[in-house]
C-alpha cells in the first residue's frame, strides 16, 4: 500500500513540475516575441528618420557645399591678411599650401636665406603653431626649367637645389619653434609648374598643411 502510494505521489510530482515547465517556457516565448516586436519598432522608426535625413541632404546639397567652400574662403581670406603681400596662400590637391617666390627668400642659384625673407617666415610659423598645431607640414621646393650654370659644381640638379632650399626654410622654421619632426622636405625641382610662361612665379617654396600627426 506504501509502495502504490508513493507512486501516485511521484506521478502528481511529475505532473505538477511538468505543468510548471511548460508555463514558464510559454513565458519566456512570449517575453521574447515582444522584445522582437520592440526591436522591429525601433528599427522601423530608426529607418524612417534616417531616410528623412537623407532627404533633407539630398534636396539641399548646395547649402552643403556652400557652406564648406564658404569656411575654406575665409581661412584663406584670414591667412593671406596674416602674412600678406609676400605669401601666397592657396588650396592645392585637397590641401592648404602656403607659397613664398624666391625673390623675397633666396638669390639666384643660393640655399642661404635673404634676409628680407625672414619677416614673412616668422609669420608663416606663427600661423602653423596656431592654428595648425599638431600637423605635418610639408616644406617644398622647387625650381624653374633652366638648367644650373653658374653654381653648377654645388647642385647635382635642379632637384638638389630645390630640396636644398626647402632645407634652408625648414630650418629657419624650427628656430621659430615649429616643432622639427613635424617636417618633411620636398624637392620638386622643376617639375610640378604653377605657370606654363612665368618662370619666376614657378622658383618658390611652398609649406604645405597635412594631416594630423
Amino acid at each position: 500500500m506504501n509502495v502504490r502510494k508513493a507512486i501516485l505521489f511521484s506521478s502528481l510530482l511529475i505532473a505538477l513540475l511538468g505543468t510548471s515547465c511548460t508555463a514558464r517556457y510559454q513565458d519566456m516565448l512570449r517575453d521574447r516575441d515582444d522584445r522582437i516586436q520592440a526591436l522591429n519598432g525601433d528599427v522601423s522608426r530608426l529607418r524612417g528618420e534616417n531616410e528623412e535625413l537623407r532627404n533633407r541632404v539630398s534636396a539641399r546639397p548646395e547649402v552643403v557645399e556652400a557652406s564648406a567652400g564658404s569656411a575654406e574662403g575665409d581661412l584663406l581670406d584670414q591667412l593671406q591678411d596674416d602674412l600678406g603681400n609676400q605669401a601666397n596662400v592657396r588650396y592645392n590637391r585637397g590641401r592648404l599650401s602656403i607659397g613664398v617666390n624666391n625673390s623675397v627668400t633666396f638669390d639666384s642659384g643660393s640655399i642661404a636665406l635673404k634676409s628680407s625673407s625672414h619677416r614673412v617666415l616668422k609669420n608663416v610659423a606663427e600661423v602653423l603653431r596656431a592654428q595648425f598645431a599638431g600637423h605635418r607640414f610639408f616644406v617644398e621646393g622647387h625650381t624653374d626649367t633652366d638648367p644650373i650654370r653658374k653654381t653648377k659644381n654645388r647642385f647635382k640638379s635642379n632637384r638638389d637645389l630645390s630640396a636644398k632650399r626647402a632645407d634652408a626654410v625648414a630650418a629657419y622654421l624650427v628656430k621659430q619653434g615649429v616643432p622639427e619632426s613635424s617636417i618633411v622636405i620636398v624637392g620638386w625641382g622643376p617639375f610640378d609648374p604653377v605657370s606654363s610662361g612665368d618662370k619666376a612665379s614657378n622658383r618658390r617654396v611652398e609649406i604645405v598643411v597635412g594631416d594630423s600627426m
